[in-house]
């Protein structure tokens, strides 16, 4: 362990060159995390339907427990960026430690919870016929949850600190795990949707398992973890939650309100198109990969400069994420309009799915239409949670995902047709990413004017 790392140096110095320096290596994360994903869709596209309909009706379960672990993750690493801008290294460990019980003691609520629920709930989300391979798939991330949302946590340690290529290793890592079982279990073992399940989780207990190496080994990183670290602080857990419990809430309910969606796309398009419906997602996210990773950055980066009350260099962060994300994200995006049929075609292969093709074609160009602006809801959540603010962005998802879910129900009632449904989506999310641009410069000014604050050497 050392008192001063490449990491702090990084969080420490010219705030533009620290928010490239981490998300670089978090992008390259995201990249292979989201083309895991959609790697997760194609090997499941090829048993059919059925299977294609339980990935997309366990999905925004699956992404809830993703959201708590990134929340946690964000508000563990929040805590830990803010602790070395004010030098205080005892509390930076007793964060990180404190990361780890909570997790232990969401997974010991959630785990029984959702395996008693799970057939139940199958039903409610409009499984129908699909309810056994459902379950099929979400056994197995039921029972591994612990490693689901501590791998999350454990990123976020790594990126608090400013060891940001650590949490890229970990994240690659488990992606290519994941890729390389998944057609091993899938249709080596004719284990089938199962087979995706488990190794999914597989790839997350590899992860944690690095992690925890590097930890214990306590070479080259800020934190070193003592076991007197682990007993309950209500302090600590309270910095933590201050970022992370609102942080994990807003991404819950991003994913909760997925399963509301997935009626409104079952009732217009049927149980075939819900599956392909969440690969359009997983689609998006890669397109926005560029635009969660500047966010990304921005939590550690800012909330370091935030413990030492620069706030005019995070607002220069700020500026400088938002017009690399939205540039990034306009020129991704055209590239998506221009390939949206051969997508389509990939993901319709299934002769079960081929008559979906068009509406699938139709769904992604629509998705081109408003992620640059939806690519401000990524920095403008980043800016919020970095300043301690986080309350403010789970509440303005909820107010987007609510007028999300009130346009689909009108266009499901009104038209009834797919399209109906997109133009819904779109104007919601432009909406949405405008509303949290605008929000989040509000409450940095407000915070500002409120903190005050020294003046940096400007920085062209």
């Amino acid at each position: 362990m050392e008192e001063d790392t490449a990491g702090t140096r990084t969080l420490l110095g010219d705030q533009r060159k620290g928010v490239v320096a981490l998300a670089i290596p978090i992008g390259v994360a995201l990249f292979f995390q989201q083309l895991n994903s959609i790697v997760d869709s194609l090997w499941v596209a090829g048993l059919g339907g059925s299977a294609m309909s339980a990935l997309g009706i366990v999905y925004p379960i699956y992404t809830i427990l993703i959201g708590i672990g990134n929340g946690l993750g964000i508000g563990v690493g929040a805590a830990i960026a803010r602790n070395i801008g004010q030098r205080n290294h005892a509390d930076a460990n007793r964060s990180a430690a404190q990361g780890v019980v909570i997790t232990a003691v969401v997974s010991l609520i959630l785990t029984p919870a959702l395996l008693l629920t799970a057939e139940q709930t199958m039903v409610l989300m409009g499984a129908g016929d699909t309810v056994a391979d459902c379950l099929a798939y979400a056994h197995p991330i039921y029972l591994m949850m612990f490693f689901i949302i501590l791998s999350g946590v454990m990123s976020g340690m790594l990126r608090g600190e400013g060891a940001a290529k650590r949490s890229m290793v970990i994240q690659v890592v488990g992606a290519v795990v994941n890729m390389v079982l998944n057609p091993i279990l899938i249709y080596g073992l004719d284990m089938g949707v199962a087979g995706s399940a488990w190794a999914t989780v597989i790839a997350f207990m590899v992860s944690c398992a690095i992690a925890s190496f590097w930890y214990l080994r306590g070479k080259g990183l800020y934190i070193s973890i003592h076991r007197s670290d682990y007993r309950p602080d209500a302090r600590i857990c309270r910095g933590i939650m201050s970022v992370g419990g609102p942080e994990a809430l807003e991404l819950s309910i991003m994913y909760l309100f997925n399963i509301f969606l997935n009626y409104m796309v079952i009732e217009c398009g049927g149980t075939d198109m819900v599956g392909l419906y969440s690969t359009g997602w997983r689609i998006a996210n890669f397109i926005l990969i560029i635009a969660q990773a500047m966010g990304g950055a921005m939590v550690a980066v800012c909330a370091a400069e935030y413990g030492m009350k620069r706030f005019d260099m995070i607002r220069d962060a700020f500026r400088y994420s938002v017009r690399t994300s939205v540039i990034w994200t306009v020129g991704l995006s055209a590239v998506l309009a221009l390939g949206a049929g051969v997508l389509s075609s990939v993901f319709t292969v299934s002769d079960d799915l081929a008559y979906l093709h068009d509406d699938m074609t139709l769904m992604l160009y629509f998705f081109a239409l408003f992620l640059p602006v939806m690519s401000l809801v990524y920095t403008g959540s980043a800016l919020m949670q970095s300043i301690d603010k986080a309350t403010g962005g789970m509440l303005n998802s909820l107010a987007r995902n609510i007028i999300l879910s009130l346009t689909f129900v009108v266009a499901t009632l009104t038209f009834g047709t797919l399209t109906s449904l997109w133009w819904g989506m779109a104007f919601s999310e432009i909406l949405g990413g405008v509303m949290m641009g605008v929000h989040a410069m509000i409450v940095l000014r407000r915070t500002e004017a409120r903190e005050g604050g020294r003046s940096a050497d400007p920085v062209s």
